[in-house]
């Protein structure tokens, strides 16, 4: 009897994600945990371009493109007899039309397969592109029968699958299917470990890490690298801006002393995880999954930033905010020893969903 199989629906890699990472850890981290009980294989599409659509994270095109090609050839793998009625696949982005077609040959064709999906965002969020773009209420449909056609599905915080099966009214004897599980970064946190102890500019350095997009508000950082100007009190760095490469990134966020948010959509935040494990001050409203992750030190009042009005009547408020602890960092480094262990062992790793996955 062949020993079953792991397939990875691998995210598309750019360099400019974690998805780069995620494409060489996730089999490495599978593989690891399954020994000999399973193989490891991953399945990667044809991906035509690095250049991501303005203001998204990913080409809305080729992002199709490459799912579509990873279709093909999971069918090519089956059509050679390689793939078991036993296998599991992993979608490592749960917002895949790919999971319709697996489950419709798995069911049509008598197999067992295990599908396993980890969601980042969807139309079922009203703050994400997906969840104001999109027509309904057809997203929602969608999004509902791929989670129904997967033993699980993985979240990084309670505040994100909340939110799903809550906007996607998910029937409460189905809900064992969305499991909180962290995602699986260990690479962010093992890149990061030669950045925690680089000396901060003196220059004050505070970075916004967003997308230039709605979701993320522009405008006030935009505002406020004016202000942190005029009163000369720190250099606001926009880095979306600046076509930074990964290393240079780094490199720049670790001699900040303060990393800013005021997004209206977070449903995990990789940057700001980054920042704090660089050593760098987070300043995030309490909203959104920062409210779950990040201890009361580093949170605002969520109504300072609710929208670009109420940031213009509070501007006062936040930049004292982030001036205070820019003047006074010494008094908040043990907070943010005990943040940096918070996210590493509850939101960096995957335990959870690498142990489903592997469990014969």
């Amino acid at each position: 009897m062949n020993k079953p199989n792991i397939w990875i629906f691998a995210l598309e890699p750019l360099d400019s994600r974690y998805t780069m990472q995620w494409h060489q850890n996730i089999p490495q981290v599978l593989a690891q945990a399954a020994g000999d009980k399973f193989t490891v294989i991953q399945l990667d599409g044809v991906q035509r371009t690095t250049q991501v659509t303005a203001g998204a994270f990913l080409n809305f095109s080729d992002t199709n493109f490459w799912k579509s090609t990873q279709l093909c050839n999971f069918i090519t793998q089956l059509d050679a007899g390689n793939v078991t009625t036993n296998d599991k696949i992993l979608f490592t982005d749960a917002w895949n039309p790919c999971i319709t077609q697996i489950a419709y040959m798995r069911d049509l064709m008598g197999q067992d397969w295990e599908l396993h999906a980890i969601w980042h965002a969807g139309a079922y969020d009203p703050t994400d592109i997906l969840g104001y773009k999109m027509q309904k209420p057809w997203p929602w449909q969608a999004e509902s029968s791929w989670f129904h056609s997967c033993k699980y599905n993985y979240f990084a915080t309670d505040f994100h699958k909340d939110m799903f099966l809550r906007n996607l009214k998910i029937d409460i004897g189905e809900q064992y299917r969305a499991v909180r599980s962290g995602q699986p970064h260990g690479m962010i946190v093992d890149a990061m470990a030669q950045y925690g102890h680089v000396q901060k500019d003196p220059d004050n350095l505070v970075m916004w890490p967003h997308r230039y997009n709605a979701d993320k508000q522009p405008e006030i950082a935009e505002d406020l690298a004016q202000v942190f100007d005029l009163c000369q009190v720190s250099q606001m760095v926009i880095t979306q801006k600046l076509n930074l490469s990964k290393d240079e990134y780094y490199q720049m966020l670790s001699r900040s002393k303060i990393i800013f948010s005021c997004a209206l959509h977070e449903n995990l935040g990789i940057s700001i995880m980054e920042g704090v494990l660089a050593g760098v001050i987070p300043v995030l409203p309490d909203r959104c999954s920062y409210a779950e992750m990040y201890l009361p030190e580093f949170k605002y009042p969520s109504a300072w930033t609710e929208s670009v009005a109420a940031y213009e009547h509070h501007r006062a408020d936040v930049v004292e905010f982030i001036s205070e602890r820019i003047h006074n960092r010494e008094k908040y480094l043990h907070a943010l020893d005990k943040q940096r262990k918070i996210l590493i062992e509850q939101y960096l790793h995957a335990g959870v969903m690498i142990n489903n996955i592997v469990k014969e």
